[in-house]
Formats: C-alpha cells, sequence, structure tokens
C-alpha cells in the first residue's frame, strides 16, 4: 500500500508540472468491426484510443492512454475460448491503458505506473496483422489468470534494454488487472499479499527481417486445486502457488515478401484452464496491401479448440485501412463461421 500512494503522488506532480517549455503529443485512433456469423447473428464493435506523451524534463516523460469500448450485442457471436476478435469487450466507457513516468537510462528505459502488458508484449510485425487475440497473447496467460490484459490495467514496473539486433524486456505487474478508478479493486491498487504478482521476461533477437521471441511468466496466487474425479461444482480449497509460463514464437522471412509465423507456449502445475498453444501462418505482402493466414490448436483442461483466420489488410484514407476477414472454429461439439469487416483510421499527432 505504501508503494501505491507513492505511485499515485508522483503521478499527480507529474500531471500538474508545467510542460510548456515542452512539446506535448495527442494520438487519436478509432477501430470499429461489423461482426456477422453468416446466419441471423451480427454484432458492431467499436474500440477508442487516445495516447498522450508529454516530456517532463529533458528526460523524463509523461505517459497516458485511455480505451473506450462499445458494442451493440452483449453476447459474442461465437462461445469460443480463444476470442476470435482482439477488440471486442463488454461497454466501457473509459479505462486507463496508461498513466505513469519513463526514464531512458542510455540504451534502456524504465516506466513506472499503470500499464497492461499488450503495450509491450506479442507485439511484432506478424501477430499485429492477426484480428484474433492468441495472436496478441497466449491463451496459456490470458485465459487462466486475471491479469494485466487489455482492457485492464494494474501498477506496474517495466524495464527495456535495447541493442542492435536483440532487446530485453521485464515486467512486473499487480496479480489482478481493473479498470476500475475508485472502489476496492481499483487500477491503482498494489496489494501482492492478496492479488499476487506477475512477473514477466522476454528476449527477443532479430536477424536479416527475421524476429525470434523467447518469453517466460511467473504468477503468484490463490488457486483451486481440483483433484482427478471432482467438479467444477464440488467444493475446493484454494491454495497459494506460483505457476509458470513459457512461450516463444519466430516471424521467418522466406523472401522480401512472405513470412512464416510459428508460435508454441505451455504452463506447468495447472489443474484448470490451457494447458498449452501452438501455430503456425504465414504473412505475405502483395503491394501496399498484407495478407495473411494463421491456424492453431489449444489444449485446455476441459476440450480442445482449433481456430483459423484468413485476413487481407488494405490501407485506405492515407492513416486508416480497411481488414476482411475470416474465422473457422472448431470444438468438438461446436463449430463456428465467423466473418468481420473491420476499419481503422489514425488521426495525426496533435
Amino acid at each position: 500500500m505504501v508503494m501505491t500512494k507513492l505511485i499515485k503522488y508522483l503521478l499527480v506532480i507529474a500531471t500538474v508540472s508545467p510542460c510548456r517549455c515542452f512539446a506535448q503529443k495527442l494520438l487519436i485512433s478509432y477501430t470499429t468491426e461489423l461482426q456477422s456469423d453468416f446466419k441471423k447473428g451480427s454484432n458492431w464493435v467499436n474500440l477508442l484510443r487516445l495516447d498522450f506523451s508529454a516530456p517532463l524534463s529533458p528526460s523524463a516523460t509523461l505517459e497516458a492512454a485511455t480505451l473506450s469500448t462499445a458494442k451493440t450485442r452483449t453476447e459474442s457471436l461465437a462461445h469460443d475460448w480463444q476470442t476470435f476478435s482482439n477488440i471486442e469487450e463488454d461497454n466501457h466507457p473509459l479505462a486507463v491503458a496508461v498513466l505513469g513516468i519513463r526514464q531512458p537510462m542510455g540504451n534502456s528505459s524504465l516506466f513506472i505506473g499503470i500499464r497492461n502488458l499488450n503495450e509491450d508484449y506479442f507485439t511484432s510485425p506478424a501477430t499485429n496483422l492477426f484480428t484474433n487475440s492468441s495472436c496478441g497473447i497466449f491463451p496459456t496467460l490470458s485465459a487462466d489468470y486475471p491479469i494485466a490484459n487489455y482492457p485492464v490495467s494494474s501498477m506496474g514496473v517495466h524495464y527495456e534494454l535495447q541493442q542492435a539486433q536483440w532487446d530485453l524486456q521485464a515486467s512486473l505487474y499487480n496479480g489482478k488487472g481493473s479498470y476500475r478508478f475508485t472502489g476496492k479493486e481499483n487500477v491503482f491498487r498494489f496489494c501482492p499479499q492478496h492479488d499476487g504478482i506477475l512477473c514477466l521476461t522476454s528476449f527477443n533477437y532479430r536477424h536479416h527481417d527475421s524476429n525470434y521471441h523467447m518469453g517466460f511468466a511467473l504468477h503468484s496466487g490463490m488457486y483451486r486445486n481440483y483433484a482427478k474425479g471432482d467438479t467444477e461444482q464440488a467444493s475446493q480449497k484454494e491454495k497459494k502457488e506460483i505457476r509458470k509460463i513459457i512461450w516463444g514464437y519466430v516471424e521467418q522471412t522466406i523472401t522480401p515478401h512472405l513470412q512464416v509465423l510459428l508460435q508454441v507456449s505451455a504452463q506447468w502445475h495447472a489443474s484448470q484452464g490451457c494447458k498449452h498453444n501452438s501455430g503456425a501462418g504465414l504473412v505475405w505482402q502483395c503491394g501496399k496491401t498484407e495478407g495473411g493466414l494463421f491456424t492453431d490448436y489449444a489444449r485446455f483442461s476441459h476440450s480442445h479448440e482449433c481456430a483459423s483466420e484468413f485476413t487481407w489488410k488494405i490501407p485506405c484514407l492515407g492513416k486508416g485501412f480497411i481488414q476482411p476477414t475470416l474465422h473457422l472454429i472448431h470444438q468438438p461439439e461446436a463449430h463456428y463461421l465467423i466473418g468481420l469487416l473491420r476499419f481503422g483510421y489514425v488521426l495525426p499527432a496533435l
């Protein structure tokens, strides 16, 4: 709690500090998509993001970002476990994605404040093309833990070290994320004893337009242990544990216009949730447009799911794009075919 109060105080001081002698920057991005199951179901999903930065001194910078999400349908068109749309969320008028101070230190930097892990992890060129959530964060992390994953954030510290061909990332977050400004479980909360802690480390290497990533995460918290033969309805005791998740993915350039994407992740000692996930895909350039095909398999404790995506991204209106996408999702007892038409636009920095 002392750390939370200290960081709150620093953020307030940074926000009200005079910045007239330094340039401020505001970026507005809007993403919307129409969804259809090609039957009678449809949905309209919207995401508005505002990014703001202002230097506090010749080195330190205040960074802030907000998210606003809205959709017309309460339930998703598909009861999938990996989430076919990486922007679809419940209606939230305003949530904090980033609010903190970044301090460069030579070829490294340190960020302290509110943040979510989507800002830094799993954000490579090939994974950013696809609209499914498993390319943006592996389900071994997102499906099992209430962590700082879009659209929620939490208090934390993020460190980056960059070299010519490689970089290292390391983060420590409160074990539970939130979008609320007030209440017991608010976004300013830092309570490892109750919420646990999420630690992530990622090593990234670049070589001849190819990217190689390997990461490791630890999450501590209270978990229910299910013995063999138990059901979800049975009363279970909670036990404090530290769980381990490892992942790796490769974006291998075959030709200047073709890349292969391979990814795998796994976790140990988890009686519920996603055990492991693996996927493969292709990304190709055709003029100014970009297309992709991706298929992945996720093994859950209760079943499994195979999801495929075909997408094509077409630039338009200078800073905008149109992206038609088709999702095919297979579960042992259900099949879904979902079509998306996504449009995005970024307003020039103000």
